[in-house]
């Protein structure tokens, strides 16, 4: 049987991209497709405390909520597929983690594609993860 192909997302347009990438990949392989968001909590969360609870858990809801959406859109495309919700680690580790627990094939996920200051800014979860991957990484770009 062939090991399950990790498709890695953060519910944004581009990642969107990478699941249809992720569904062919998984078509022609026939291997199970495992849909994953990390759910990283803002750091000003624990210092709002009792409040950051009930934020917190809306956060866990709308997550597994997408999770299933996308669960049933890959099967309605003949995917056999689950989803996995992870929290409170970084997200770029959490997905390597994630895909050395699976064995997975590869994983895929979308890029934003900064580079130079944007890039220095805002760090890049893709290039995390490339790094430190236990597979090879599909990266997907926005649609042109």
């Amino acid at each position: 049987m062939a090991r399950p192909i990790l498709y890695a997302t953060d519910f944004s347009d581009i990642s969107a991209n990478a699941f249809d990438e992720a569904v062919n990949l998984c078509k022609s392989t026939h291997a199970e497709l495992v849909v994953a968001h990390i759910l990283h909590y803002p750091p000003m969360l624990s210092e709002l405390r009792p409040m950051a609870e009930d934020v917190e858990e809306k956060m866990r809801v709308w997550c597994k909520h997408r999770l299933s959406e996308m669960v049933a859109k890959a099967g309605a495309a003949g995917v056999t597929a689950r989803a996995v919700l992870r929290e409170g680690v970084h997200p770029h580790a959490g997905i390597d983690d994630l895909a050395a627990e699976l064995n997975a094939e590869r994983i895929v996920m979308g890029t934003h594609g900064r580079t130079g200051l944007s890039k220095m800014v805002m760090g890049s979860v893709a290039a995390r993860v490339i790094v430190g991957a236990p597979c090879p990484v599909v990266t997907v770009h926005a649609a042109a």
